[in-house]
């Protein structure tokens, strides 16, 4: 197989041999009309390098067989695979990270999880439309998954977290040498032409061993780990994304750090003398007026902490609460309903939905920007 890497032109005839050996990969995807016409494609274009057209062959069995159905998926393929990329999803992470947590801590050796998340994904979407986005996120995963092969280590795991969020997975291996691993990842995807602009990625990166000494079930701790990854790479956004952030001290003696606070509301008049205060706290604020577009943006870049309103477009703030409740990452994000209605009705729904914290419009300023500050402290120890 030709490896994408090398950078050899090729000629035409040997473009039209590296077609024959790719289709064997391919069984039954293409008629013979649709054969022809690639290759005629290819005849035509004599500037086409190998490095290009195996790239556009690829990604075309990509969407082939994650959008047809073609690779038939077994049951436990379909549950903890992601069917964009065909990496492992968040559901298999989840089942990994404590295990290999449990492992690692008995024989005190140690792992090193980095979080990778394409940059710019919203600009992406809006450039190139959503399946532009989607080949971004193709072309990520695929120079994950030819850094593992480069480097023969297979035992390294790749997983997609959730919208523009992988993961990376080391075993055996200390800070820097994941702060080289991770740094060569970087400079891999700038330099990368897998996609028609150049793409970035910023990361955050955690020792295992950083958590041998804390108290909780591996799975508590794993959320932990996880947790710890997604707040140095939200750090290493800040600095101006294509970054790496490896150390919450790092975090802690910047004045450039800031958490993150969502606010849904569909009234941002309402909204907008809290969202000052919250601002001239030192906090970031960003508002998204529906709850589809705010469980997009969560999805995407986990916020510190979340008010809502309860009557939202689109998702009410109960229903984004219970989409939240079924993700181990996004449940445990502090969630503050509010509204100018806080009747029984109102208060029971918030204590089955483990909502700890409800006010009342018109808000205090001085309340909320308080309590916000006082979770982000104990967040942040």
């Amino acid at each position: 197989m030709y490896d994408p890497g090398q950078r050899q032109y090729y000629q035409v005839e040997n473009l039209g041999i590296l077609l024959v050996k790719i289709l064997e990969i391919l069984p039954g995807i293409y008629t013979d009309k649709d054969l022809c016409n690639i290759l005629n494609k290819v005849v035509s274009n004599k500037s086409l390098t190998a490095f290009t057209f195996f790239t556009t062959i690829f990604f075309m069995y990509q969407k082939e067989t994650h959008f047809t159905g073609k690779k038939n998926l077994s049951e436990e393929e379909q549950l903890t695979q992601d069917p964009l990329t065909g990496l492992g999803n968040d559901y298999l992470f989840r089942i990994f990270l404590p295990d290999e947590f449990t492992r690692v801590r008995e024989n005190l050796a140690n792992g090193v999880l980095i979080a990778i998340k394409l940059d710019n994904i919203v600009e992406i979407n809006v450039l190139h439309g959503r399946r532009g986005g989607d080949d971004a996120l193709r072309a990520i995963a695929h120079l994950l998954e030819n850094y593992q092969a480069e480097h023969r280590n297979m035992s390294h795991r790749v997983f997609r977290l959730g919208g523009p969020v992988f993961g990376y997975y080391i075993p055996a291996c200390d800070i820097s040498g994941a702060r080289a691993a991770a740094e060569e990842i970087r400079k891999q995807v700038q330099n990368s032409e897998l996609y028609l602009k150049r793409l970035t990625v910023s990361m955050g990166l955690v020792n295992l061993s950083e958590f041998f000494r804390h108290k909780g079930t591996s799975g508590e701790l794993a959320l932990q780990i996880e947790l710890t990854a997604l707040k140095r790479l939200g750090f290493a956004e800040q600095q101006g994304t294509n970054t790496i952030c490896d150390s919450s001290k790092i975090m802690e003696s910047s004045t450039s750090y800031r958490p993150v606070i969502l606010i849904i509301e569909p009234d941002q008049v309402s909204i907008e003398l809290v969202a000052r205060a919250i601002k001239a706290a030192g906090f970031i604020v960003h508002i998204c007026t529906d709850g589809e577009n705010a469980l997009s943006f969560i999805q995407s870049t986990p916020p510190n902490i979340i008010i809502c309103e309860v009557m939202t477009p689109r998702l009410n703030g109960f229903t984004i609460r219970e989409k939240l409740c079924t993700n181990a990452l996004w449940n445990t994000i502090p969630f503050i309903l509010i509204s100018h209605k806080k009747n029984e009705e109102y208060i029971k729904k918030a204590v089955e939905r483990d909502i700890r914290y409800f006010f009342r419009k018109p808000l205090s300023i001085t309340e909320i920007v308080g309590l916000i500050t006082n979770i982000t402290r104990g967040v942040n120890r």
